[in-house]
């Protein structure tokens, strides 16, 4: 519970979040003047969060953004994020072809899951035995989930004897990002040239527009409604009014849920309990919903907006997360980084690729492009992606990919459950990691019996 106990002071809370919009700004003005982020489409809150990894405390410290507070900013805009994306109307007609996108990504996860623990296994009783063998299970966390997650049960496992656990989550986020904005377009730009794309020609060039950031001549934008009259309050902050009140509701629903395990003599599942604090926020956000739903209160809300809030949020966790790095835990973990990585990066592209060109007829490159980049970084490098191979977002790979991700947050629950049983029911935690790879290999199996009945469907 280190996040909500952090000591710092309101001119320290208001002048990172001013550090962290003035890079963002820099940040949008390098992606339109130089050509190699325009190339690789790199977006502003991974420059804004490199520039603040060179300036800040970890390296030039020219600017006081210190890993403690930005990780603990992660950590609370993670809740947010699910709060903003929960909050929007529910979706009735998900499709087989987005239940099959699930299924890819909890494939994803358990192999990205397998693959790291396997390596930390074996750098374990080879050349690392201090290591902390669960650094095995970041990849689905930190490439396949988002930042936040991974921050948020590494630094839980840190009373378990992973040191830095949190700031190496984030460093395998960063890696992530790094692959799937590198890795991700160099494959996509390969099978355009192989002529895979179906609305892109391969002699055809991306718009400036979209290589800078900024579009030239801006539009209107149609698809948001103004909900509130503005004499009596903003649209933009009645929404983020709601997002707060959700919050507070979460935080005194787990507030009193650890109370519970406190006077029942749990309290060392209550660590655990406040590291999931975004699964309670998601879940509280969809009961709102559903009470503003009954009492047509709901009219109030424009998923737009909503919309708009989460990719706020996301903007500024995306920027802390790369800035809170720290070079010395880099330095401390860089043979399981890079041996992890590098397995899981390819790993992860091996499965994705068969099991698109094996569950659908058509559009199996958009939704691959929409897969990787998702299961590499996050919904935005996703799109991102997406956009390259299907600028008019005319396959049905990004409405995949929303209903998809819902549908994985629900199939990898189990994980979310299994992840910390090493470190509260085994007195020998690897022991205990050994049974959890053995439960993340049967839980494979099975979807694999599912996969061969579902992939005979259309799709």
């Amino acid at each position: 519970m280190s996040s909500w106990t952090l000591e710092l002071t309101a001119g320290e809370f208001f002048l990172d979040f001013a550090w962290m919009g003035l890079l963002l700004v820099l940040a949008t003005w390098m992606r339109s003047k130089i050509p190699v982020f325009q190339s690789y489409l790199i977006p502003a809150n991974l420059i804004a969060g490199a520039l603040g990894l060179i300036v800040g405390a970890n390296l030039l410290g020219w600017i006081d953004l210190t890993s403690a507070r930005l990780g603990t900013y992660v950590y609370h805009l993670l809740a947010l994020l699910f709060i903003a994306l929960s909050l929007r109307a529910p979706r009735k007609k998900i499709g087989l072809s987005s239940i099959k996108f699930g299924l890819i990504f909890i494939f994803t996860y358990l192999v990205q899951a397998i693959v790291g623990l396997l390596i930390a296994f074996l750098l374990f009783y080879t050349i690392l035995p201090d290591l902390f063998v669960g650094i095995g299970f970041m990849p689905p966390l930190a490439f396949g989930m988002n930042p936040g997650i991974a921050y948020s049960i590494g630094t839980n496992w840190e009373q378990f004897g992973f040191e830095h656990g949190g700031i190496v989550g984030l460093t395998f986020s960063a890696v992530g990002f790094l692959v799937a904005y590198t890795v991700g377009i160099g494959l996509v730009r390969r099978g355009i040239r192989q002529g895979r794309a179906a609305y892109h020609q391969a002699d055809t060039e991306l718009s400036d527009d979209v290589k800078r950031g900024i579009p030239a001549k801006p539009v209107a934008n149609t698809s948001e409604k103004i909900t509130t009259s503005s004499e009596n309050i903003e649209s933009f902050s009645f929404h983020i009014g709601l997002i707060g009140a959700t919050f507070i509701l979460t935080y005194g629903i787990v507030h009193l849920m650890a109370l519970g395990l406190i006077k029942v003599g749990a309290e060392q599942e209550v660590t655990t309990l406040w590291s999931f604090h975004f699964i309670f926020a998601a879940i509280i956000a969809l009961f709102v919903r559903k009470i503003l739903d009954g009492t047509g209160a709901s009219q109030l809300i424009n998923d737009t907006t909503m919309t708009r809030c989460s990719n706020l949020f996301m903007d500024f966790m995306i920027v802390a997360s790369v800035a809170a790095i720290s070079l010395v835990v880099v330095a401390q973990y860089w043979i399981p980084l890079l041996t992890i990585s590098v397995a899981v990066a390819f790993a992860t592209w091996f499965l994705i690729s068969y099991l698109t060109n094996d569950a659908f007829r058509d559009f199996a490159f958009e939704r691959f492009a929409a897969i990787f980049g998702n299961m590499n970084g996050t919904l935005q490098s996703a799109l991102v992606l997406l956009r390259i191979v299907d600028s008019g977002m005319k396959s049905p790979a990004s409405y995949n990919l929303v209903y998809g991700s819902g549908l994985a947050l629900v199939f990898g629950f189990p994980l979310l459950l299994l992840i910390n049983a090493p470190v509260h029911y085994f007195d020998d935690i690897v022991q205990g990691f050994w049974v959890v790879l053995f439960a993340l290999i049967a839980y494979l199996i099975l979807l694999a019996v599912a996969w061969q009945y579902l992939k005979r469907n259309g799709g």
